[in-house]
């Protein structure tokens, strides 16, 4: 079966922990180079991985005729640089979430994509949970009635001043890390843009990122409200509450890929728990992708829902620097 050879720009810890080995069980895809800056490191991380080649930049990657799509960890202020670059060499590109900076930047890359007939998407790996797609049709068919709210919590606590997240100037912060992924979830639940918001930011006294944000998103009278922080204990939850019923994941972003997914659902009848065989979001989403890159098709996730997730960013930052609601 042919596989697409990936090129991995790239030896990020992301990568390592999360990437590496769910790629050696996809079925449409192949770890086939990976480049650092420090050809020591990729070559360390191709031979411990089998990756049958390894370089000392990221251009040697995309200039790897062999190559048949891009795969892009970098931090997110090197988003579009290389997935420009990517798109110069007529290559496909599964890029990490946030796709830019900003929606400016995400609206760039696409209409380059586009106007190249390049493919590419952003990597928002908890679509593809089987988990998901069961809470998408238990709330289409109405299981739990018209949804009323969605809230969603996600924190983690990271104190060190080195850490890329904690970088201002690198697109660091509760928001764009996290709180990209309480918006999307929103969006995807309701099935349509937030019309106005209102958010509230607090700054990390010595790094000057957000250190928490949240928000309240008004979608038309149902309403969807988040809080992430990059200073709190380790914690995640999505809260999901309609007429009749309601649905609570558990571990809704970084499930397990060990021990079976779960969620809740209370309705009429009474409660129960819904479980998933341990699987891995991320291999899907690379095998998703691939497949469609192969087959010519519609990308499962459109790149208008990047520009989309980008401008809810946007209006956050600008509400909670404001003061006010922003119509979107």
């Amino acid at each position: 079966m042919k596989k697409l050879r990936i090129g991995i720009l790239g030896t990020s810890n992301h990568f390592l922990k999360r990437i590496v080995l769910p790629l050696m069980e996809t079925q449409f895809c192949e770890a086939y180079a990976i480049g650092s800056r420090n050809i020591e490191k990729s070559a360390a991380m191709a031979k411990e991985f089998g990756i049958p080649l390894w370089y000392g930049s990221y251009e040697a990657v995309l200039s790897d005729p062999e190559v048949d799509m891009v795969y892009i960890p970098l931090p997110n202020h090197l988003h579009r640089e290389w997935v420009e670059k990517s798109i110069e060499a007529g290559k496909p590109v599964l890029c990490e979430k946030p796709l830019g900076m900003n929606a400016d930047e995400a609206e760039a890359m696409i209409q380059k994509a586009q106007d190249a007939g390049v493919p590419i998407m952003e990597g928002f790996m908890y679509r593809f949970h089987p988990m998901w797609e069961r809470v998408w049709n238990i709330v289409r068919t109405n299981q739990i009635g018209a949804i009323q709210y969605v809230h969603t919590s996600f924190s983690y606590n990271n104190p060190s001043a080195s850490n890329i997240r904690n970088k201002p100037e690198c697109g660091g912060g509760a928001l764009m890390d996290i709180g990209c992924y309480a918006i999307s979830v929103a969006r995807f639940i309701f099935g349509r843009e937030p019309q106005r918001l209102m958010a509230l930011q607090t700054a990390h006294p010595d790094f000057g990122t957000d250190m928490h944000s949240s928000a309240i998103m008004d979608f038309g009278g149902p309403r969807a409200t988040f809080t992430v922080s990059t200073t709190s204990q380790p914690f995640q939850k999505v809260d999901i509450v309609g007429t009749a019923g309601s649905i609570t994941v558990h571990i809704p972003f970084n499930t397990f890929v060990d021990v079976p997914a779960k969620f809740t659902v209370v309705d009429g009848v009474g409660s129960r728990e819904v479980e998933f065989p341990a699987s891995n979001a991320y291999g899907i989403m690379f095998d998703a992708f691939a497949k469609a890159v192969m087959e010519g098709s519609s990308l499962p996730l459109p790149a208008i829902d990047a520009i989309n997730n980008m401008k809810v960013i946007d209006a956050v930052r600008h509400s909670a620097e404001k003061g006010e609601w922003v119509i979107l």
